[in-house]
């Protein structure tokens, strides 16, 4: 046969690898793929690091296939899975003074909530909404201290105790370590707050 140009059209015939048409040399067209042809015949295949790595037959079904997982339109598939095995959580950017602070706070009478019994959650930019993190979350009681992510603002009642997805949520717009001696007013809003989430 005479040796003609590698055409788009004629990568079928190639067993789904296709090449740069200058890389084919004076191969035949055989209507066999390279992998096809025996020891017998005169024309060997093309080395493998001639070989492209992408297949052009199968692109289609690639293309299919890449939908599968059905990705969501707001991204939440790519949203970080997060686990609250314990009863109360902290939500926010709480410091290891602020732990602290926390700690006497649920040891006292009459909170007597042990280190197994609260927890603490850093929140990500990209969260779920506060309604979708609550009820996904494992937690009963959520207290959410200081700033937090601009998705849920506008779902927060400031110093407020609200339910949510049949939980209780309580936002305070500051952390516990930086209220000064001169506003005890806020710090007994927070206290009475937690005593009534018990």
């Amino acid at each position: 046969m005479k040796a003609e140009e590698n055409h788009l059209a004629d990568l079928f015939q190639y067993d789904e690898i296709y090449w740069v048409p200058a890389d084919r040399g004076s191969v035949e067209m055989t209507g066999k793929a390279p992998s096809q042809m025996d020891d017998t015949n005169d024309h060997a295949p093309l080395p493998k690091d001639n070989l492209a790595t992408n297949r052009s037959v199968d692109l289609p079904a690639q293309i299919e296939n890449s939908f599968e997982s059905e990705p969501s339109l707001d991204g939440e598939s790519s949203k970080s899975k997060f686990s609250i095995s314990t009863p109360w959580v902290v939500v926010g950017n709480i410091s290891e003074l602020e732990k602290s602070r926390l700690t006497l706070i649920f040891s006292a009478p009459p909170m007597l909530l042990s280190a197994k019994d609260w927890s603490i959650y850093e929140p990500k930019d990209d969260e779920l909404t506060l309604a979708e993190f609550v009820k996904q979350a494992g937690a009963n009681k959520f207290i959410f201290l200081g700033q937090q992510p601009a998705i849920w603002q506008s779902d927060f009642h400031v110093t407020e105790l609200v339910q949510l997805e049949s939980k209780s949520v309580y936002f305070f717009p500051r952390l516990i370590s930086t209220l000064t001696d001169t506003e005890k007013s806020l710090k007994l809003v927070f206290w009475n707050a937690l005593k009534s989430m018990i």
